[in-house]
């Protein structure tokens, strides 16, 4: 007789925004169509729609000045371009991340040097003093998979050397660190609204910082470089005329940001109370060890990461849970090592060190001619064997006490079967 699955059907879809869309983000956009003035800067009936949402974004973090922007990929951009990243610059990041924040780097002529994880899945502080050089410019600090990183000992490393930091906090937005949001740790923050994020507008992003002079330099970048007063280019030569991106934020994400971002302490409440629930139902099986959360309290709730006994076994644990449909919505439950480009060997353009141009750029610069890094699979030994033997399962903000008890049962089931 054939097994009965533990669900007949997938779990909700991870996309915590997206699944607490109503009719208030609906009447939001309607708004900014009926005004006729989807652009940011000037329309025949313009509600300031953009502006409001940095406001309320600003005061949310728990920072001076905040920056809307059209991705999360650009607000790495402008933010790394407005700390002055360019030929010569090395710039650490963790080998677990996205790709925009090495495609970024490069894109500015700089070269990324990748640093270990360790099981906060974070970047390994210990790893960064290793890999600082008198060519770093920059540390980025990834808030990875819902979860803070350790900002108390990264910020005092950078401190020693007096080296910026940038945080990352796309897949992180509302975490906290005592209390404290992460995006406020830093000299500046990014933030992505992609339909996977806990705050979405489909597309768009956000810059952070306590610093007016990286604000204007980020303000000017993310436009055609020039800074504006009342919504008009200011086209005279000043210390802010430089270089555009083309990288605004138009009314309507920023309409939709501002339904989002009242949302997203629910959104998080629904997702630590699943993830806890979770974790407390599997708590008595050994051979599973949890991540390790710098501040339990402040994670978000977003990501279930499990550690196992090695690879092998991960493996088969999410071959398992997929055939039990414990997985959500679109995505298989996975090994964090074949979560695709979240995983720095998984980058071919990384690995194989390719260029937009033909004359190989940022590679093959004159000021880049010491900076040769090694990005294949293997560079990070340790990062590479935890991503190997961990598994990754997304929490939707909408799960049922009947999903989640599924996901407890089917857990038990899988771990009964390959720890006999």
């Amino acid at each position: 007789m054939k097994e009965k699955k533990i669900r007949n059907k997938p779990l909700p879809f991870e996309f915590p925004g997206a699944n607490w869309y109503g009719k208030e983000e609906e009447t939001a956009v309607i708004k900014v169509i009926r005004n006729k003035s989807p652009f940011r800067y000037y329309g025949p009936n313009l509600t300031y729609e953009t502006e409001k949402f940095e406001k309320e974004f600003a005061k949310f973090i728990g920072t001076k000045y905040a920056l809307g922007v059209n991705s999360g990929t650009q607000a790495l951009a402008v933010a790394m371009a407005a700390l002055g990243i360019g030929p010569g610059s090395e710039v650490i990041i963790p080998c677990y991340m996205w790709i925009s924040i090495p495609a970024s780097i490069i894109r500015l002529g700089a070269i990324p040097v990748l640093a270990e994880i360790d099981e906060t899945f974070t970047i390994d502080p210990d790893d960064i003093e290793k890999k600082i050089t008198s060519r770093t410019k920059l540390i980025v600090a990834v808030h990875m998979s819902g979860a803070p990183c350790d900002m108390k000992r990264i910020l005092k490393i950078a401190e020693n050397y007096n080296i910026p930091v940038l945080e990352d906090c796309s897949q992180a937005i509302g975490a906290e660190i005592e209390g404290k949001k992460v995006g406020s740790f830093g000299i500046m923050a990014t933030y992505s609204f992609q339909l996977n994020k806990i705050l979405t507008t489909g597309e768009g992003g956000m810059i952070t910082t306590n610093s007016l002079h990286l604000f204007k330099r980020a303000d000017a970048i993310h436009d055609l470089g020039y800074p504006r007063v009342k919504g008009r280019l200011i086209t005279k030569n000043t210390p802010y005329s430089l270089w555009g991106f083309g990288g605004r934020m138009c009314e309507i994400i920023g309409a939709i940001g501002r339904v989002q971002l009242k949302k997203v302490p629910k959104i998080i409440k629904a997702m630590r109370k699943a993830k806890k629930k979770i974790k407390e139902g599997i708590s008595d099986i050994k051979e599973i060890k949890f991540r390790k959360l710098v501040d339990e309290k402040g994670d978000t709730g977003a990501f279930l990461i499990l550690i196992l006994p090695d690879s092998k076994i991960a493996k088969r644990f999410a071959e398992e849970m997929n055939k039990e449909n414990l997985y959500a919505g679109l995505s298989p439950t996975i090994r964090v090592c074949d979560f695709g480009m979240h995983v720095y060997y998984n980058i071919h353009s990384l690995v194989k060190k390719h260029s937009n141009s033909p004359d190989g750029f940022p590679w093959t610069l004159e000021a880049n001619k010491e900076l040769v890094y090694n990005y294949d699979k293997g560079a990070l030994p340790r990062s590479d064997e935890l991503m190997e033997k961990s598994i990754i399962i997304p929490v939707p903000s909408i799960m049922s006490k009947t999903d989640i008890d599924d996901v407890i049962k089917g857990i038990h089931k899988i771990a009964s079967k390959l720890f006999k």
